[in-house]
């Protein structure tokens, strides 16, 4: 950070909102600092998750960093029937989760949960959330429609690997509780491009 003893920096532990502090003592294991005074009150982001197939480093990198740029509280690593990429690491994950969120200047940091599988969705905490799943060519509603109708209402968005769902993947997905599949468009995008995509879409409605 390039800070010394006796300058000031802002501060969040996703609990007690923002505050002014003072760096008392400052060695390379260990910052000591005094907080000073409040200068925001706590404020959680929207209650948005992300359900996403991991994909190779740079962009799964890029998906968590967005996402939490982009508002999330969770995102959650599915493994579908076309995953490629079968391990991540998710302390890794986590620390650019924090980054994003102290770049972004939110007060709360989205939590990367360890990877599971599709088929381990329901029984998740909380599985029964609106889940809107981004699908290609297949004709389904707009997704500003579906946000516009879920908007303020707890949800999750589901993107697929690369090379999309397969037709198991989507008869597991269809027959799970509130789901709404939707389109992002004509054109075919990439898994993280699809995600920014519906994330930026979500968070201006909600």
């Amino acid at each position: 950070m390039r800070k010394t003893a006796g300058d000031a920096l802002r501060v969040f532990n996703g609990h007690d909102g923002e505050w002014v502090a003072q760096i008392e003592e400052l060695n390379k294991n260990k910052i000591l600092i005094n907080l000073d005074h409040k200068i925001h009150e706590q404020k959680n982001s929207t209650d948005i998750w992300v359900l996403a197939s991991p994909i190779k480093k740079e962009s799964l990198d890029l998906m968590v960093q967005k996402s939490c740029e982009l508002g999330a509280a969770k995102f959650i690593p599915l493994i579908c029937e076309h995953t490629v990429v079968h391990k991540i690491n998710q302390e890794r994950l986590q620390a650019i989760s924090t980054e994003a969120a102290e770049q972004s200047e939110r007060l709360d940091v989205m939590l990367v949960e360890p990877l599971t599988s599709l088929r381990n969705y329901s029984g998740l905490n909380g599985y029964d959330r609106n889940l809107i799943v981004c699908l290609e060519r297949t004709g389904e509603a707009s997704l500003v429609k579906v946000a516009q109708t879920l908007s303020g209402k707890p949800v999750g968005i589901l993107v697929g690997p690369e090379g999309g769902f397969s037709s198991q993947d989507i008869d597991f997905i269809r027959n799970l509780k509130h789901v709404y599949p939707v389109s992002l468009g004509p054109r075919i995008l990439k898994t993280e491009t699809a995600l920014i995509s519906a994330l930026s879409c979500i968070q201006l409605i909600s």
